[in-house]
C-alpha cells in the first residue's frame, strides 16, 4: 500500500518519509512495520505495524501540488463554517483538528481569519480557544503544504489566502 521512500502523513505527527520495513519479533511473531521518520523531528521514528488496519488508517498519501491548487480553487473552502455557538464549535474544530479533512480544515482557517479580523476590527479580542483552534490547524496545514509548494512554513498560510482570495 505504502512504499518505502513515499512522504505520508501520519495522524497528527505531520509529514513522515517512510524509511523503510523492519521485521520485528513481538511474543515470539514476526511483526512487520514500517518505520516513519517525521520530517519534523530528526532522530524521531513510528513503527507502524503493516497488517494493523487501524495504525494503517491514520497514514495517507500528502496531496500533489494539482491536488492543493484545485483544493484552494474548490467551492467547499469558500463556504463560512463559523458557528456561534462556542461548544459546537469547539466540538467540529476537535473533529476537524484529528481528521484528514483537508478541505474542511482549510474552511476551518478561513472562517477562524474572517472572524479575528471581524472581532479585532470592532476592537474585540479574538476568543483565546478559537486562537489555539487556529494555530493548531495552522500547524497541521503547513506541515504538508510547505513540502508540496516548497515554500517555508511561515509563507504558507499567507500563500493559501492569497489563493483562495483569487
Amino acid at each position: 500500500m505504502f512504499a518505502v521512500g513515499s512522504l505520508v502523513l501520519y495522524g497528527i505527527h505531520g509529514v513522515c518519509k517512510i524509511t523503510r520495513e523492519e521485521q520485528r519479533t513481538v511474543d515470539r511473531k514476526q511483526i512487520s512495520y514500517l518505520v516513519l521518520e517525521p520530517l519534523d523531528s530528526s532522530g524521531s521514528q513510528f513503527l507502524v505495524p503493516s497488517h494493523n488496519e487501524n495504525a494503517l488508517s491514520k497514514l495517507r498519501p500528502i496531496l500533489t501540488k494539482q491536488e492543493l491548487m484545485e483544493l484552494l480553487h474548490g467551492e467547499a473552502v469558500h463556504k463560512d463554517a463559523w458557528t456561534d455557538d462556542e461548544n459546537l464549535r469547539k466540538q467540529r474544530y476537535r473533529e476537524l483538528i484529528s481528521g484528514f479533512d483537508r478541505a474542511a480544515l482549510l474552511q476551518m482557517v478561513c472562517s477562524l481569519h474572517n472572524h479575528k479580523k471581524m472581532i479585532l476590527d470592532n476592537g474585540r479580542k479574538f476568543h483565546l480557544c478559537d486562537e489555539n483552534f487556529l494555530k493548531d490547524a495552522e500547524r497541521i496545514l503547513n506541515a504538508e503544504f510547505s513540502v508540496v509548494l516548497e515554500l517555508p512554513r511561515n509563507q504558507v498560510i499567507q500563500f493559501v489566502l492569497d489563493e483562495i482570495s483569487k
